[in-house]
């Protein structure tokens, strides 16, 4: 009984002496991302994801999703449009292929010399709710 005690001493013994070690190894310190420290050690602030980086891009956005939410032939569309300085990308899924067609030439009429890419999917399954 008494070789059983000892082992049980020593069990807590080592027990203790681990937990106080990941206690004092594994401390809270704040984790940054590789980006926010090549920023700081720059003398630069982290870039901001809520300042909308080109307000005249998104304006074009609504204007496309505005003129092709007016055509007829979009009706139960889901197209999804972004834009940047050099191309509109169109994605998204449409009834028929005459939907897909209008929606680029939508996009190239307000393109301005950006190319215009199309990512849409043709379902003719999808439900009009």
């Amino acid at each position: 009984m008494r070789h059983f005690t000892v082992k049980l001493a020593m069990l807590s013994a080592l027990a203790f002496a681990l937990s106080v070690t990941f206690a004092f190894g594994y401390q809270s310190q704040p984790q940054t991302s590789p980006a926010q420290d090549q920023a700081q050690q720059q003398g630069h602030p982290p870039p901001h994801v809520d300042v909308e980086p080109d307000p005249a891009s998104r304006q074009l956005e609504r204007a496309i999703q505005d003129e092709f939410a007016k055509d007829p032939h979009s009706a139960y569309a889901r197209v999804t449009v972004h834009v940047t300085d050099t191309e509109i990308i169109l994605g998204g899924v449409v009834l028929t292929a005459t939907a897909r067609d209008q929606a680029v030439k939508i996009a190239t009429d307000r393109a301005a010399g950006r190319k215009v890419t199309s990512l849409i999917k043709i379902n003719k399954n999808i439900h009009p709710a």
